[in-house]
């Protein structure tokens, strides 16, 4: 197959969150397959760049910013989605694409998908991340009375309804436009590109001398980085040389806050934050931890950096009523506290640190079902004959 891979998102120049990590994984799997894979991505500067990942086409394209200046969020949206479908015409002349897979996030294909007609329709599937909709009901951005909020979601909607077919990372998403955006259609598969098993592993290094919580994310306080600041400063009483080690890119107002706070509980040496951290150099660092927490308020799902914890062998810690709760199995595999309690994540962290036994516990549960549920090879056959189902429903 010819494949299109379309994220504004794309390793390494433009990548910060999920959809470009999933993007890249996506793209060097479906070519080991041997399929011709072709990643639309955005271009850090104001001209278009090609070139080659190893056997992938990486398509950079600069968005209207040069043009007009001080664009709103929704503008955005709209002029990069324009460019994104002159951009999928032009390599459609080229090489005929056979198929174009986009997030639905930023409605990258709403003017493309406007734009097919039933002489001129490449097929295409939307991957759920996790809907504009999701992010203002449960974060409150953006404001659901805003126009981004009503333009945006109603521009995921109908790039939604006007897709071949929609697949989601998670059972969480799918919810989500099933009830906001009155989507119809009854199959949404839970695919998603998993975790790669033979570089996320146990490492044979020694775990760090001081009792170790790792946390790896974005350093923003819906990430619940405040309450696990506040449930480990408690923890300091019991366990004193116990360290909570923040990976993360530096975000000086958080950081001063989460210090400030540490401090005045009385756990001055409590924090180690590393920066950003390359994901090559993560799984030794997860191996040297003893436990991995990261309380955000709401994930759509799955969340990977669970995923790539738990296949090193760790004990995670999240928070249930999100996507999160599809991965992790309270008391087997992991434990699962309320968003937004301390209390409840400082017992949490209490009892695996306590517990030896239980500690080796979740984390061998934990290793085996990222082996059993989110492999990586085993996801990609899974996509791959998901796409092959599309084309085939589609001639």
């Amino acid at each position: 197959m010819k494949i299109a891979l379309v994220s504004q998102e794309y390793p390494p120049e433009t990548a910060h969150g999920g959809i470009g990590s999933q993007t890249y994984t996506k793209a060097h799997g479906l070519a080991d397959l041997g399929h011709e894979v072709f990643v639309i991505s955005r271009s850090i500067n104001s001209k278009r760049h090609e070139y080659r990942d190893n056997n992938i086409c990486v398509i950079r394209i600069p968005g209207m910013e040069d043009q007009m200046w001080d664009m709103t969020d929704i503008v955005q949206w709209l002029t990069h989605s324009m460019v994104v479908a002159a951009e999928i015409e032009a390599l459609h002349k080229r090489i005929q694409l056979d198929i174009i897979d986009f997030p639905e996030w930023a409605a990258e294909g709403y003017i493309f998908l406007l734009n097919r007609t039933e002489w001129n329709r490449i097929p295409v599937v939307i991957q759920l991340h996790g809907p504009l909709v999701m992010f203002a009901h449960t974060m409150g951005w953006p404001e659901i009375n805003s126009e981004f909020y009503r333009i945006g979601s109603d521009m995921e909607a109908t790039s939604i309804r006007l897709a071949d077919a929609v697949y989601s990372s998670s059972e969480c998403s799918a919810e989500w436009i099933r009830k906001y955006y009155h989507f119809q259609k009854k199959t949404i598969p839970v695919i998603h590109v998993g975790v790669d098993i033979i570089k996320f592993v146990p490492q044979a290094v020694p775990k760090n001398d001081r009792p170790t919580i790792i946390f790896i994310g974005k350093l923003v306080l819906n990430k619940g980085i405040e309450e696990l600041v506040e449930a480990a400063s408690e923890l300091v009483k019991e366990f004193p040389n116990l360290q909570l080690r923040i990976i993360a890119r530096d975000n000086v107002g958080i950081r001063k806050r989460l210090e400030e706070r540490s401090v005045e509980l009385g756990a001055t040496h409590l924090l180690n934050f590393a920066g950003f951290i390359n994901k090559d150099d993560l799984p030794p660092e997860l191996s040297r931890a003893h436990i991995f927490a990261a309380p955000s308020y709401y994930e759509g799902g799955p969340g990977f950096v669970y995923l790539e914890a738990m296949a090193c062998g760790l004990p995670v810690i999240g928070c249930s009523g999100s996507g999160i709760d599809e991965i992790i199995q309270n008391g087997k595999n992991g434990l699962l506290v309320p968003p937004r309690n301390a209390k409840a994540l400082e017992e949490a962290l209490r009892m695996v640190l306590n517990d030896k036994a239980m500690s080796e516990s979740l984390g061998k549960n934990a290793r085996e079902y990222v082996l059993e549920e989110a492999n990586n090879q085993k996801c990609i056959y899974k996509l791959e004959a998901f796409y092959q189902s599309v084309l085939e429903n589609r001639a």
